[in-house]
């Protein structure tokens, strides 16, 4: 995506991470509108303030945010053509060149066409970025890990002295999306190494290429057996932009409703079983691991949609690394609807994953050497989820939602990477003799809520209350699954609470 929205006021990046509280947006504004040739217009602009630490260091520098999408559509709605550019600008200084871009460009065009009475479409994207900055800045990019230039087993070349990147991304599918019972899309994507939109979009990974392959089937006329039924198959492979083969993912999901209207959901993958993957981004700059197949399967129930009161209950396991590495979830959550103005829902998560090869630190000794450390990881999550929401007339509604959050984990066993590109898992490490590997608590809270009202047609007033709790613990006391001193200690955490008003004014002439 060339746009992520929450990059604009996110949490100053520099400093000690002690300030998290959002960026001050100094001045916003937003025009959006569609004219009667079919051709949408958005323009958005917003400029952030400058943020010091208590010692007056730059912690964020001052920065413009622009963004640009202009639609036309055409073929009554059946085709489009589109583009989108933005620009990120920064104000830098001493604290901030090194490590921040000072600009940031990416631009792009898209079409999409219907074809065969609408039941078939055709999509294209082509986007460019461009990154300018310090050398040191440049090679930083090129060393996190979107990009890993600086890997040792690939034909990328880190570039230290250069004080700018480029790349460039592709995307071709094409789809059925109606007509009889089958459904198929066939997609491919490219990112070259240089391309980087992390300014202001949101980009996992650069130098990658991958096609999928997805086809379902859909039968909709009730039977004695069932009401609906749907089953769908995906094979993906991913590839480095040089033909490393990153991933090979087979997957299978099928969706029943009984003739009582409860629904079945079941759901397998199989990964990286059938020809030898890699991960190029595990050692963080190192050399690339290979992957050991994985199976893994869920099962869903879900209640009679149409009552007030709808029950959901799953399942899931996983196994992976010749058996070393095994997980585990359920959930169990309660779906509620009045029959007029509110909703609401509450699910809880409880996941076991056992992980015997994750990736710990690496530490280079005094001859120079770094070794690339790995260990076992034993982790507990608990996380719930609510929501609420009522109307109390068209023009006037309320939201609101929350969800704490809680990870444990105990690292042991602590190995380093002997030979990445074994078969077998117990083949790939050796022991490490270091620091013990260490424990980790996490506690976190995230809530909102929103009103609301429209004030005249078209023109909205919202107000915003975000809320959250946040706290880190390596404490080895900390390191035992207990959901009960957790929670307690998550509500004794200080809140950092966030007021926000957005108001839209519609211009109809």
């Amino acid at each position: 995506g060339l746009l992520y929205s929450r990059r604009i006021g996110r949490s100053p990046q520099l400093g000690d991470g002690s300030n998290k509280q959002p960026v001050r947006i100094l001045a916003a504004g937003k025009l959006s509108g569609r004219l009667a040739g079919g051709l949408s217009i958005g323009l958005m602009s917003a400029e952030t303030q400058r943020e010091r630490s208590a010692d007056g260091h730059t912690i964020e520098p001052a920065a413009n945010y622009t963004v640009l999408r202009v639609l036309q559509d055409n073929q009554q709605g059946s085709g489009g053509v589109g583009a989108m550019f933005t620009a990120t600008t920064r104000s830098l200084d001493a604290d901030s060149r090194t490590f921040m871009h000072d600009a940031a460009y990416t631009g792009g065009v898209d079409m999409r066409r219907r074809f065969g009475e609408g039941q078939y479409e055709a999509q294209g994207s082509l986007a460019a970025s461009y990154v300018r900055g310090s050398a040191r800045a440049i090679a930083m990019t090129q060393q996190d890990g979107v990009h890993g230039y600086q890997r040792p087993d690939d034909a990328l070349v880190l570039d230290t002295m250069r004080t700018s990147l480029s790349g460039s991304s592709a995307r071709l599918s094409l789809s059925k999306f109606g007509g009889g019972h089958f459904r198929f899309q066939t997609a491919y994507e490219r990112f070259s190494p240089g391309f980087e939109v992390n300014d202001l979009g949101f980009q996992r990974r650069a130098d990658e290429q991958n096609l999928r392959n997805w086809f379902a089937w859909e039968f909709s006329e009730p039977t004695a057996l069932y009401r609906q039924l749907s089953t769908n198959y995906t094979v993906r492979h991913v590839w480095s932009t040089e033909g490393l083969l990153l991933g090979e993912y087979l997957n299978t999901n099928s969706h029943l409703q009984l003739p009582n209207t409860w629904w079945l959901h079941m759901g397998m993958d199989l990964d990286n079983a059938l020809a030898a993957t890699f991960d190029d981004r595990i050692t963080r700059g190192g050399p690339a691991l290979r992957n050991s197949p994985s199976v893994s399967g869920d099962f869903t129930v879900e209640g009679d949609r149409r009552r007030s009161i709808t029950p959901v209950v799953s399942v899931g396991v996983s196994r992976t690394d010749e058996g070393l590495s095994s997980g585990a979830f359920g959930a169990l959550g309660i779906d509620w609807r009045s029959e007029t103005r509110a909703s609401a829902s509450l699910q809880g998560h409880l996941l076991h994953q056992v992980t015997d090869a994750q990736w710990h630190s690496n530490e280079t000794d005094a001859a120079g050497t770094t070794h690339y450390t790995f260990a076992r990881l034993d982790q507990h999550i608990v996380a719930v989820s609510t929501r609420f929401e009522f109307t109390v007339s068209p023009d006037l509604s309320f939201q609101a939602y929350a969800s704490p959050f809680i990870a444990v984990g105990e690292f042991a066993k602590r190995r380093e990477l002997a030979a990445p590109r074994a078969e077998s898992v117990r083949d790939r490490y050796t022991p490490f003799t270091g620091a013990d590997p260490g424990s980790f608590n996490i506690r976190e809270l995230r809530g909102n809520a929103v009103l609301r009202w429209e004030y005249r047609p078209g023109s909205t007033l919202f107000v915003v209350w975000q809320h959250d709790r946040e706290g880190f613990s390596q404490d080895a006391t900390d390191s035992h699954f207990n959901v009960w001193r957790d929670w307690h200690d998550l509500f004794a955490i200080h809140p950092k609470n966030t007021i926000l008003l957005k108001l839209n004014y519609w211009i109809n002439p």
